[in-house]
């Protein structure tokens, strides 16, 4: 090891038979040596790992090459994890994942987490995990696995859980109006009712196109995610009901003037935007899923069949179906 200074730094350099050479700029002489005998010593007890292939590798491209690996197999994505994946890409960019570190990654869940849920933050610390290991570039440390652990220690991620979560006396009229009142995002009123007339998910709204929509034959037809399907994904035909049709003719003069309805890039900017909009309104603990509950709740208030809610939802399964019914005694 030896350690010269260089303009305004100290750059150490570590030489082992066997190894390549290793070479770090410090601010400070002490960190240099305390640098350098750090990597003789994992050099010499068999722990040293090289990283240098990292130093090059920036996060989005590691992003890119793990949407690829499913693109290999003609494997698509679900529109919800490509949102996720898109949005790591965005925030981490060309940041290198040999300079990836533990608080790097909680200042990314600290600020996701304040539009999204637990669980929602909990799979996309997943995905960026699943680009990395994919990658199969080597480094010293897992940030990623040591964040997950810290965050789900404090409760800040989790498992899914049950919600019961409607909207409330007037939320729906304040979320309307202060969505036509934003200068960029009026199609988020759009959105709102559709997915409350249509128990659509946010992907499927955001992929909807005029094509999928049949106002003769009275369906809309689009991709559900579908288990069972070799794609993940398989094409079903949901009925164009009353309150669908109304919402899009209401709504025409915010949505796509093409065949895309939404021309936002992401489907998570739908729930990203709901979220701000219902934090400046003080409105607590509702997101934009819970719309999917509270259509799928209304469907039965309206005194639709078991039978004909799964056809609108999607659902395959009665207990599938029963997590998104949330009934009001006082309605019953």
């Amino acid at each position: 090891m030896y350690i010269r200074k260089r303009k305004n730094n100290w750059q150490c350099t570590v030489k082992r038979r066997g190894f390549k050479s290793q070479i770090e700029s410090f601010k400070t002489q002490a960190a240099a040596k305390a640098w350098g005998r750090r990597v003789e010593t994992m050099m010499d007890d068999g722990s040293w790992i090289d990283t240098s292939e990292s130093r090059s590798t920036a996060i989005n491209a590691i992003v890119d090459k793990f949407i690829e690996s499913y693109q290999l197999f003609g494997i698509k994505l679900s529109q919800p994890k490509l949102s996720q994946l898109n949005q790591i890409k965005t925030y981490f960019g060309n940041e290198s994942l040999h300079n990836l570190t533990l608080e790097r990654v909680l200042h990314f869940a600290a600020d996701r987490r304040k539009t999204v849920g637990a669980s929602t933050l909990q799979a996309q610390l997943y995905y960026l995990k699943q680009a990395i290991e994919n990658s199969r570039i080597k480094t010293v440390e897992n940030v990623v696995d040591q964040a997950m652990k810290e965050l789900t220690r404090r409760k800040i991620i989790m498992g899914s859980t049950r919600r019961d979560r409607r909207l409330e006396s007037c939320e729906y009229e304040q979320l309307i109006e202060a969505s036509n009142k934003l200068r960029e995002g009026k199609w988020l009123s759009a959105a709102i009712d559709i997915a409350i007339e249509s128990a659509m998910r946010q992907g499927e709204i955001h992929a909807l196109k005029r094509s999928d929509i049949n106002f003769e034959a009275k369906v809309i037809t689009l991709w559900r995610k579908d288990v069972t399907a070799e794609t993940g994904k398989s094409l079903r035909k949901i009925p164009l009901l009353k309150g669908i049709r109304e919402a899009l003719l209401r709504h025409s003069n915010v949505l796509g003037q093409g065949d895309s309805l939404f021309y936002v890039k992401h489907a998570a900017s739908i729930s990203d935007r709901f979220a701000r909009v219902t934090h400046k309104l003080g409105i607590k603990d509702l997101r934009f899923h819970d719309l999917r509950h509270e259509a799928i709740s209304r469907f039965f208030e309206q005194g639709m069949r078991v039978e004909q809610v799964r056809v609108v939802s999607g659902h395959r399964t009665l207990d599938q179906l029963s997590r998104y019914i949330n009934l009001r005694a006082e309605d019953l």
